[in-house]
């Protein structure tokens, strides 16, 4: 790692040593009274000598070599706060001596402060210590860092000039408390003891280094809360980085893009979309891609732009409650039973062909195949979904640069499925275990021997029915045979109204007069067995595998 500095330093210290920027795109002042309070009282404990030291946090600065800046990537809140009480400082001591020019301590002490911890500033020269974002900046030269300007035009408008103005006058007022009834020569002793406490005395660590994502891995680090870093945390702080004249756009369209992503991962949505797209790329190499690819104000617009746009749609093809985006029923359906699959592979194919303005009869057709690849290849032949994946990912990448039609995507789809016989050796055998994909299947074969439009809801009042139960009672049926068979999908079905607890573990005998009454006809079929046991699961399951075919 590029670390070029990392010790632990006095506030005082940290602020003499350099000037420092906080980039647009980090969060604006955003510390209220309680956090003001508490940073007043460890100053006013510490003081006190309840302590000989004060631990303020850590400060993670990026080094910039190409714009030959030091931006504050952790800290933003602490340091502005700091120079915030400094100024504070600087305004007593200037009006100590103000009051009476033989106070020569008071001037040198308000020289001392803004010298070292805040900066000079002229309208020819600014050398300010800190620059916060352009939006605060001048509000936050002229009421806060530049107590002696002559005309203080600005009034706080924003809800951060706000906080600033709020954190100010704080501290002013608990300051002045402190020495409130005392004479001049006392008040200058108590506020240089506070002033001196805090400069030496409030410890920082301090880590500098001149890589942003190393900066960024650190802070994470040191923040230790267990999440790693996320790729979208490291690419938003890119683009804002290089929005520039955009920055304010770009910012609304990133929050806007996470309102439609409704709690999706922002992370996993941008990945899907860049696979969507370009070449593909793996979670761990997403960010050094896309870095390298948008690097200008006009790229990250334009990212921007298409991630605000398929942010709902992703949230619609990926959260599991039933959001209907599309106005084709059909088409909602198969989004539906692709999220039964826990499926999300395939998300790049939907998003390019949306981005790309194919029509839902389009999505649709090329929807239903995906469906059927994804049953008969991952749910029933248990193939492993992540070369699925590139296949998928490498679709996008074509529909997205108009390399293929319609037709050519399903042709594409259907070659990477297995063949009829394959797939019907293994459903003949397969078990199975996620209810929704039970209710799926047997939905989909029912509907093969219904003469009207009565479709099975696919909700939870649609019960799965071992036909040898869960518990074996009277069965004449070893435990390791019952655990074998229990999941097959052969000795499974569906349960409507006329699902009764009370017999679901009898002998069979007793549980075909609940199969007679059910209004499901796969179901009533089961009538049709004198007997159940081994043989006829593998019977029944090798028959359904014959009518799969004709779905999937």
């Amino acid at each position: 790692m590029s670390i070029k500095n990392f010790n632990f330093k006095s506030i005082g210290s940290f602020l003499q040593d350099g000037e420092y920027h906080i980039p647009d795109y980090q969060r604006e002042y955003s510390w209220e009274e309680n956090q003001i309070e508490d940073f007043w009282m460890d100053l006013k404990n510490l003081r006190n000598n309840e302590e000989e030291e004060h631990f303020f946090g850590q400060i993670v600065v990026h080094d910039d070599i190409e714009d030959k800046v030091k931006y504050i990537i952790d800290g933003q809140q602490r340091t502005t706060t700091s120079v915030v009480l400094l100024s504070v400082f600087n305004k007593i001591f200037t009006s100590f001596f103000n009051k009476d020019s033989s106070l020569a301590i008071a001037r040198e002490i308000s020289e001392d402060i803004r010298i070292k911890y805040i900066g000079r500033w002229s309208q020819e020269s600014n050398r300010l210590k800190l620059k916060i974002s352009d939006n605060d900046n001048e509000f936050f030269i002229q009421r806060i860092q530049i107590v002696d300007m002559l005309q203080q035009t600005l009034m706080a408008k924003s809800k951060s000039q706000k906080r600033l103005e709020f954190a100010f006058e704080y501290l002013m007022e608990k300051m002045s408390d402190e020495v409130f009834g005392m004479s001049t020569q006392d008040k200058i002793e108590v506020v240089r003891d506070f002033y001196e406490n805090f400069i030496n005395n409030f410890k920082v660590m301090y880590v500098e280094t001149s890589s942003l994502e190393e900066a960024f891995i650190i802070f994470e680090s040191l923040n230790a809360r267990g999440k790693g870093l996320e790729t979208a945390d490291l690419l938003k702080n890119h683009i804002f980085k290089n929005s520039k004249k955009q920055i304010n756009s770009v910012k609304n369209k990133w929050e806007s893009m996470l309102v439609n992503l409704d709690g999706t991962d922002a992370t996993k949505f941008i990945r899907h979309y860049w696979n969507s797209k370009e070449e593909f790329v793996r979670s761990q190499s997403l960010y050094k891609k896309m870095r390298l690819k948008i690097n200008s104000e006009s790229k990250c617009l334009q990212l921007m732009n298409e991630l605000e746009k398929l942010a709902y749609v992703y949230s619609a093809i990926s959260q599991k409650d039933d959001i209907s985006i599309f106005n084709d029923s059909a088409l909602n359906d198969v989004i539906s039973n692709l999220k039964n699959f826990n499926a999300s592979s395939f998300y790049p194919v939907i998003l390019a062909m949306y981005n790309r303005q194919f029509n839902e009869k389009q999505i649709l057709q090329v929807a239903q195949e995906i469906e059927n690849l994804i049953f008969r290849n991952i749910i029933i032949a248990k193939n492993v979904a992540n070369k699925y994946e590139v296949f998928f990912a490498g679709l996008a990448y074509s529909i997205s640069n108009d390399e293929l039609s319609t037709k050519e995507v399903i042709t594409k789809i259907n070659k990477m499925k297995i063949n009829d016989e394959e797939f019907k050796i293994h459903f003949a055998t397969v078990a199975l275990k996620t209810k929704p994909i039970i209710r799926y299947i047997y939905k989909k074969l029912n509907k093969l021997y219904m003469s009207n439009e009565i479709e099975i809801s696919n909700n939870n009042n649609v019960h799965i029915e071992h036909i040898l139960p869960v518990t074996i009672g009277d069965w004449d049926i070893s435990e390791d045979v019952q655990e074998e068979y229990l999941w097959r999908l052969g000795n499974l079905t569906l349960l409507g109204n006329e699902y009764n607890k009370k017999i679901l573990n009898k002998l069979f005998d007793k549980k075909v007069e609940m199969y007679r009454k059910s209004s499901i006809e796969i179901t009533k079929q089961i009538t049709e067995y004198r007997y159940w046991n081994t043989e006829t699961i593998e019977e029944r399951q090798k028959s359904l595998a014959g009518e799969a075919i004709k779905i999937w």
